[in-house]
């Protein structure tokens, strides 16, 4: 006869469950979706998205978290209030890169940029600033340069930058 251990617990009564229920609109906006986990050149931490959506906003937001390997409380790596994917190591995994639309001016709303996170901490570092979005980016293999995947910018983008680089404030025509 044995005491304690998986015995007993498969003994004990299971917990009551509540009745089943159809599913609200509250219910779908409770849900996060996990994905584009990426694993430290050192193995030591996994970063991954989470995405939230909101309903007064009527949008959905992605945040960056890091947890370790082993186990343990996951840590936020980008602001709250701030959209965030598309989470990279660095090769010698001292640096997440990631794309954001943080900052920037009106023209710029909405269009990711690749920014950098020091692993242990501190404020991201913006490393690109092109006229439109970023769609998708890679490290080098010797993590001194990207690779990015652009689109060809539309004329008012061009103009847009134009006009910052001057210090000038572009007007739509």
């Amino acid at each position: 006869l044995l005491c304690g251990g998986p015995a007993l617990a498969a003994a004990a009564p299971a917990p009551a469950r509540s009745e089943p229920r159809l599913l609200e609109v509250d219910d779908q906006f409770a849900i996060r979706e996990v994905s584009d986990p990426r694993i430290s050149p050192d193995g030591r931490w996994i970063a991954y998205t989470v995405a939230t959506d909101d309903l007064k906003e009527d949008e959905s937001k992605s945040r960056i978290w890091m947890v370790p390997v082993g186990g343990g409380d996951a840590l936020p790596l980008s602001a709250k209030d701030e959209d965030s994917s598309s989470p990279r190591w660095s090769p010698d995994g001292r640096y997440l890169a990631f794309l954001s639309s943080r900052g920037g001016d009106e023209d710029r709303k909405g269009k990711a940029q690749v920014f950098t996170l020091f692993r242990e901490g501190g404020e991201a570092v913006q490393l690109t600033d092109t006229a439109q979005e970023v769609e998708f980016f890679e490290w080098s293999p010797d993590g001194k340069r990207m690779l990015l995947v652009l689109k060809d910018p539309k004329p008012e983008e061009l103009e847009a930058k134009k006009a910052k680089e001057k210090g000038e404030e572009y007007k739509k025509k």
